[in-house]
Formats: structure tokens, C-alpha cells, sequence
């Protein structure tokens, strides 16, 4: 009884030292529900009248286990320290005579403490947040009050900014031990608790400053042709944005830096060099301007060689003396303007890519229109230029095999598929170039003939819907088969749904 009194005097110090902090920090307020555990410790009588304590193993009452609920209030000292007062009623078991179990008899009961509460942090923010509480309280039962002291171990699992789960087991000791040669009542006990705490006031991070506002200079344009220096590969030089801020001084669409001639128009055959006389001689190197000759004559006419298209190539040197051609192409033309002679070009009159022959690539993707089976969609080369299906897009179209549904013994298309065959047609959309075959089946149950008509027109009414839909009609087919080509089990349940199916087929043209 003295260790009891001395426990309960330290108890009172401690707290009162703790309320009257000016410290002030948050707010927490618990709601739990108790489990009230009074037979797992409990105290025994001997015969020679001695008051022995004994121990059961935890849990081994548990069925017996009373209920409780909790409301408490904590008040931060510290981020690790803070006082509460938490507040129970519940229902609570005890003994009555010396041989009954401590939990044959149903009490209310009501209780308040005074509490500080010890939290094991390591870093801000922490998830679980371990803790001890303990202090002094008051429980009313019984027409009586006990005086007791709590030891409670718990952890707090943060769920959001202010929001914690809470979990505990705590241990009460009772200062009064009641007991006489009739009635023993013997009030240690464990509670065991979970709920929630809701924390109030700022729990947020103060968040960092704003960063300082940096002013940047007005980025400079020393030639002031609207680049600026940093974009501008000829800083100095007033220039054009396309060509990254150099001139063209002649404007004939050839950088001045890359131009033999950046003063006088030319062609880009002759590195910007002009050819006045059409004689494939640029006029930089050609010792008569004006007057076409062969570049063998240094451009100048020789009368007595016979250059009878007058391409100024010779005609013992001509590949096409009878065509007016280029010095360049051994006296062919290049009709298109692409670079290939025509008698070496596959597309003579559309300019075309010396890699295809002369031929055009208007989608790039490496194979010449006229073997491209989709000239407008990039593709691939292993499949004549046009792209392959992907595979979402043919996950979509197996899915609606399976998944069109019709009225029983009809091909009236449920609402519910219309979903499904408005994504078939958003696949058709993607893939211009290709067709699609739509192929109606049935299980085996009725007659043949039935089967095959109701097939072609489940057919029908998809083509149909996807007509509605904008696709062409010249891109599908449709057909119906009946129970040919079953891909399951007719003789089951599962395998004549499987059966019943609308197959979409997508394919080039």
C-alpha cells in the first residue's frame, strides 16, 4: 500500500509539473473502442489468508472481454511530449467470492484520468509514431471509486497531414485492493484499444520561401536581324531565320557561306553559281557567258564539233544527242528537276529521291508511291508501306468477336454492343487503306438453313451499324456462315456461346 501511495504522489508531480508548461503546442482529440481484458491478470487468495498475484496467458480470456469507448484530449508540451485526459464507460466483470471467475459479474462503469504521453520520434512526417502513456485516474463502479494508475504502450499510424490510426494495450493498477472474508473484488486489469485521433491546429509544414525573382537581361541582337546572338550562327551578319541568322545576299535560296557566288543568283547544281547560257558551265568558270559551249571548250562554242541538239555536249559524247540535256548528265535531261537523269529515272516526270530511282515518297516511309499500297499513311517496307495493325486495336477487334450480343433468335443488335462496334469503326478509321470482311456464325442448335440465314444477317446488321458509322461500305464485306467453322464445344453451354460470334477481319486491300 505504501509503494501504491509513493507511485501516485510521483504520478501527481509529474503532471502538474507538465499542465502548467507555457508552452503551447497541438491539439489531439482520440476516439477508441476498449476491449476491457480483467482476467488475463487477476489476484488470488491463498488458504493462509495471503493476497497472491498470478498471471494468466494473454488472450486466454479474450471470449470473456467487455467493451468500452473512449474520448480523450491531449495537449502538445513538446513535438514528443503531451498531456490528456482521457474519458471511458463501458461495462466491466469482476468476481464475487473467493472461488467465482473475475468476470461472473456485469458492472458499468465510468472512468477519467490525467495522462502524459511520451512519443518516440525520429524524423518529420514519421508513418508509425510509437508511444508510452501513463499518469492517474479515477473509475467510478459499483456505487465505489478506484483510484488507478495507467501504463499504456501504443503506436499511431499517420493516414493523412492530421489523421492517425491508433492502436494500444495498457495495463491499470488499482490503489484499492477490496477485498473481506465474503466478497473479493480485485480491479487490475488490461484494456486493449484501437480508433482514431484527429489532430487539430497547424499541422502543416510552414513551406519554404518563394525563390528571389531573377531579372534577365534583354537577350542581345548585335546585327539586329530579329535572332538573337545565342540562336544566331552569323551574329554579326544580318540574316534569315532560315538559315539560323545568316544572309543570302542574292537571294537565290543558298547561304552566302555555302554560296561560290553570293552576289549573283544562281542554282544549286552549281553552288550558287549561275549558268547564263544553259551550257552546264557556271558563268564563274565559264570563259564565254554568254554563248553556250562545252565544258571541254571551258564553255566557249566550237563550230566544227557536232552538237546537233545543241545541249553543248558533243555528239560523239552525248548519251541523248537527239534530247537537249546537261553537261552534268552526259547530255540527258532531267525533266522532273530531281537530280536523275531521265533515262535513269524510274518516275521521269514527278521529282522523285535518287535513293527510289527518281521516284516520289510523299509519306517517307522508304517505299516509292507508285509500289506503296498506302502512299499517304507511313508504313512499313515489309508491309508495302503500310503500317501494321497494332495491338490494342486487334485486342479490340477479338473482343468484339465475343462480344456483340443480339436479341435470342434475332439480329437486332443489343444497345449495349453499339459501345463496342463504335470502337470497331474508330480502329476502320485508323487504317484507311485496309478493308474489313464481317463474318456472322451460329451454334448448332436449330436447323441448318435457319442458322445460315440468321448468321448472314447478325452479318448484315453490323456492316450496317458501321455504315451509320462512316465507314464506307466499299471497304467491307459481309457474310454469314452458319455453324460452320465452330471454335468450341456445341455439346456445352459455354462452347455454343463461344459459337455465336460476329468475326472482324481487318486486311489490305
Amino acid at each position: 500500500m505504501k509503494n501504491r501511495l509513493l507511485i501516485l504522489i510521483l504520478t501527481l508531480t509529474l503532471m502538474t509539473q507538465m499542465g502548467f508548461s507555457q508552452f503551447e503546442g497541438d491539439h489531439l482529440i482520440n476516439f477508441r473502442f476498449l476491449g476491457i481484458d480483467n482476467t488475463t491478470p487477476y489476484a488470488k487468495v491463498t488458504e493462509a489468508g495471503d493476497y497472491k498475484f498470478k498471471f494468466q496467458k494473454p488472450g486466454d480470456a479474450f471470449d470473456e472481454m467487455r467493451q468500452g469507448v473512449e474520448i480523450s484530449y491531449y495537449h502538445g508540451i513538446k513535438d514528443y511530449l503531451a498531456v490528456g485526459i482521457p474519458i471511458r464507460m463501458g461495462t466491466f466483470g469482476y468476481s464475487q467470492g473467493l472461488n467465482s471467475s473475475p468476470s461472473k459479474r456485469n458492472e458499468f462503469f465510468g472512468s477519467a484520468d490525467l495522462r502524459a504521453k511520451l512519443s518516440l520520434l525520429l524524423k518529420k512526417k514519421q508513418f508509425v509514431i510509437p508511444y508510452f502513456s501513463t499518469g492517474v485516474g479515477g473509475m467510478y463502479i459499483n456505487e465505489g471509486v478506484d483510484v488507478q494508475f495507467p501504463f499504456e504502450l501504443g503506436l499511431n499510424f499517420r493516414v493523412a497531414n492530421n489523421v492517425y490510426l491508433t492502436a494500444a494495450t495498457e495495463y491499470r493498477m488499482s490503489l484499492d485492493e477490496m477485498k473481506d472474508s465474503e466478497v473479493y473484488s480485485f480491479t487490475n486489469h488490461m484494456v486493449h484499444s484501437i480508433g482514431i485521433g484527429i489532430q487539430l491546429g497547424d499541422a502543416e509544414e510552414t513551406p519554404p520561401p518563394p525563390p528571389p525573382v531573377i531579372e534577365e537581361e534583354e537577350p542581345s541582337d548585335t546585327d539586329g536581324d530579329g535572332i538573337v546572338d545565342t540562336e544566331d550562327d552569323c551574329p554579326e551578319e544580318a540574316g534569315l531565320a532560315k538559315f539560323s541568322g545568316c544572309p543570302d545576299t542574292d537571294g537565290d535560296d543558298i547561304v552566302d557561306s555555302e554560296d561560290e557566288c553570293p552576289e549573283v543568283a544562281g542554282i544549286a547544281a552549281f553552288n550558287g553559281c549561275p549558268d547564263s547560257d544553259n551550257d552546264g558551265v557556271a558563268d564563274n568558270v565559264d570563259e564565254c557567258p554568254t554563248e553556250a559551249g562545252p565544258s571541254s571548250n571551258n564553255g566557249c562554242p566550237v563550230p566544227e564539233v557536232k552538237d546537233k541538239d545543241n545541249d553543248g555536249v558533243e555528239d560523239d559524247k552525248d548519251a541523248c544527242p537527239d534530247t537537249p540535256g546537261m553537261a552534268a548528265f552526259g547530255g540527258c535531261p532531267d525533266t522532273d528537276g530531281d537530280g536523275v537523269a531521265d533515262k535513269n529515272d524510274k518516275c521521269p516526270s514527278v521529282p522523285g529521291l535518287k535513293t527510289l530511282g527518281g521516284c516520289p515518297d510523299k509519306d517517307g516511309d522508304g517505299v516509292e508511291d507508285r509500289l506503296d499500297k498506302c502512299p499517304s499513311t507511313k508504313g512499313l517496307i515489309s508491309n508495302s508501306g503500310c503500317p501494321e495493325i497494332k495491338q490494342e486495336d486487334k485486342q479490340t477487334l477479338n473482343f468484339a468477336t465475343q462480344g456483340i450480343e443480339f436479341e435470342t433468335g434475332s439480329s437486332t443488335i443489343k444497345t449495349s454492343s453499339y459501345s463496342i462496334l463504335d470502337q470497331v469503326a474508330s480502329v476502320m478509321a485508323k487504317y484507311p487503306s485496309h478493308r474489313m470482311s464481317i463474318s456472322g456464325y451460329t451454334d448448332s442448335v436449330g436447323a441448318d438453313a435457319s442458322n445460315l440465314k440468321l448468321s448472314e444477317k447478325r452479318a448484315k446488321a453490323c456492316f450496317d451499324y458501321l455504315v451509320k458509322k462512316g465507314v464506307s461500305s466499299t471497304r467491307m464485306s459481309h457474310a454469314g456462315y452458319g455453324e460452320a467453322n465452330p471454335i468450341a464445344d456445341n455439346g456445352t453451354k459455354e462452347g455454343r456461346q463461344k459459337n455465336r460470334r460476329v468475326e472482324f477481319n481487318i486486311f489490305l486491300r
